[in-house]
Order: structure tokens, then sequence, then C-alpha cells
């Protein structure tokens, strides 16, 4: 026997490793014919990835690029699976399912486009909504700033009146009493001040996203200024502090206009948002002792006419609702909180 010769039982062996090795081929390769169908009928959109068939396949991905490269095409939709099915039915099948794939990318392509185009449309007309709510939100808050602006200018030609009126009456008082003649029994010059809290400007503040501390914070302290002012009148004769107890039904301007100051008074008009005892009395005792206190409250019976003068006078900024309760439910001023004087007068429509 020759050195290169195989025995008889070796060639048997290796004729069998071989068949067995062929044979496992098959199958594995039946395995991913099988998987591959599979993944065509469950419907599924999402294409079968290499990676994924080879560990369904229990096999690596190297093996399956060596031994079954032929099924590459039919896994990158090269190629139609239909021709790896056996039978007319089952290809009818994957035909079939193949087709309800294709119709179901079409219309979810078709809903993702329409999707965009809508959320596009709707930024859109967000943008646009937002811009004319911001233009107008520009406008009336330059509008409140030029009412503002008017209103400090009164003011302080108002406080110029009041000194040139106050030298006037220590000039008048200097000089000897003479009779009353008819002509003194007119209506006297007015010798107001006003002090007004800007409610209007807090309000759009609020609206704007002020919380509702923030806009009792910034309240208080609009009403301890005019508190501090009211002391520099310390030492002029005959002055007279008239508070409004303002319950957002009428305006503190027309107030103004219609309070009329008696004979050699110097009256302080101040607007005062308060509603408890409390809020007054610690208002109250830091106005100097001399001064004459008085307040007059705004009245009305109608809830309708109440809800009527707010819309009427604070459409453009309307009141936080605690406000708006704290005035309706607001405690009764009387003498007995540390007044010389407590009015009630019923407010006309368009007050």
């Amino acid at each position: 026997m020759s050195e290169h010769s195989v025995s008889p039982k070796v060639a048997s062996t290796i004729y069998e490793q071989a068949a067995d090795e062929h044979a496992a081929v098959s199958e594995r390769r039946a395995l991913l014919v099988r998987i591959i169908l599979d993944h065509h009928l469950s419907g599924s959109t999402t294409k079968l990835k290499l990676v994924d068939l080879a560990e369904r396949a229990g096999i690596s991905r190297q093996a399956l690029d060596r031994y079954y490269r032929d099924l590459k095409p039919y896994i990158t939709g090269k190629r139609d699976v239909a021709d790896l099915a056996n039978g007319t039915a089952l290809k009818a099948q994957i035909q079939t399912q193949a087709a309800v794939n294709d119709t179901e990318v079409k219309y979810k392509q078709r809903i993702e486009k329409l999707r965009m185009d809508h959320e596009k449309a709707l930024k859109k007309a967000l943008d646009s909504h937002i811009t004319s709510l911001m233009n107008a939100d520009l406008v009336l808050l330059e509008s409140n700033k030029m009412r503002v602006a008017l209103e400090k200018q009164t003011l302080h030609n108002a406080e110029l009146l009041k000194q040139i009126h106050a030298l006037e009456l220590k000039l008048s008082l200097s000089a000897d009493l003479s009779p009353v003649r008819s002509s003194d029994m007119s209506i006297p010059a007015q010798n107001k001040v006003a002090f007004d809290l800007d409610i209007e400007t807090l309000c759009v503040s609020h609206q704007r996203g002020m919380s509702l501390e923030e806009f009792e914070m910034k309240k208080s302290s609009e009403i301890k200024k005019v508190r501090d002012k009211l002391a520099n009148y310390l030492g002029t004769p005959d002055v007279h502090v008239i508070l409004f107890a303002d319950r957002y039904i009428s305006r503190f301007r027309t107030f103004i206009n219609s309070y009329t100051s008696l004979r050699n008074e110097v009256s302080l008009i101040v607007r005062l948002p308060l509603f408890m005892r409390s809020e007054f009395q610690n208002f109250l005792k830091y106005i100097p002792a001399d001064f004459k206190r008085s307040i007059y409250i705004p009245y009305s019976n109608s809830e309708s006419e109440k809800k009527a003068q707010r819309v009427f006078i604070y459409q453009k900024f309307p009141l936080p609702p605690t406000e708006i309760k704290g005035a309706d439910s607001a405690d009764t001023p009387n003498i007995a909180w540390g007044f010389d004087e407590v009015v009630f007068y019923k407010i006309k429509q368009g007050d």
C-alpha cells in the first residue's frame, strides 16, 4: 500500500462526514428560507436585517455570507421572496401580503406628510396669532404709559398749585380779617391734591403672568409710597385727608373732579383699594394726628350694576378675581376706626 493511499474505512468516514455536513447546510438553508418567508407573511413593513436573520438561525454572520450568499438578494429586496416559496398557494399568499405592505407604506407616507403639513399650518397660524396679540399688548402698554405720564404731569401741576395756594393762605391769615362780602360766599378756589395708585398697570402685568402674590406686594408698595408722601404735609394748616375707598365700581378721577374742598382747606385725596378694618387702621396710624380724616365709600345695591361698571371701567385690563371678591366682601368703615367722617354715596352709571 502506498503512503498516499487511504484505507476504505477512513474513506467511508470522510464520506459520511461530508454527507452530514451537506445535510446540515440544507437543513440550515431551509430554516433560513422559512424565517424569510415568515417575516414577509407577518405583515411587518420593516426590512429583515442580515444580522437578525443569522442570529435567529443560530449561525454567525460570516457563515451566512459564506454558505448562503445566494439568499441575500431576497433579504435586501432585490429579488422576489415569492420565488423561495414552494407551492402556488404560498406564493400567492406572499404576493398578496407584499401588495398589502406596499399599500400600507404608501398610506403611512401620505399620513405622515399630512401630519407635517398640518403642523406647519398650525405653527404658522399660532405665530400669526401670537404676533397679533403681542402687537395689541404693545399698543395697550404704550397707551397706558402715556396715560400714567399725563396723570403724573397733572399731579405735578396740582402740587405747584398747592404750594401757591398755601402761600396765598399764609398771606391771607397774616392780614386783618375784614367783613365777609357776598362775593366771598361763592365756591372757594379748590386746593386739592390727588394721590392715585396705578392699579391698571398692575392689572396689565397680572394678565401677562405676574402672580397674585407679586400683585399684592406691588399694590402694598404703592400704598406705602402714598402714605409716606402724606407725612410731607406735616406743619401745613387745615390739612384734610380724604380716603376714596375704591370698590372698583366708579372712577377715582370722577370722584376728584366732583369733590369740593372747604374754604382754606388743603385736601389730600387718596385712592385706597383696601378692604379690611386692620388694613385701614394700619394706614391711619401713619397719618399725622392733627390731620382731619374722612373716608368716602361708593355704593351700589345692584350686583348687575357693579358688574357692568367693572366691565366698562376695566375691560382693557381685567382685575384679578381676588380683588373683586375683596371689594364685594369688604368690611364696612365706621367712625370707631379712627375717622372724623364716614360718607357713603350712591354711584351713577358711567361714573
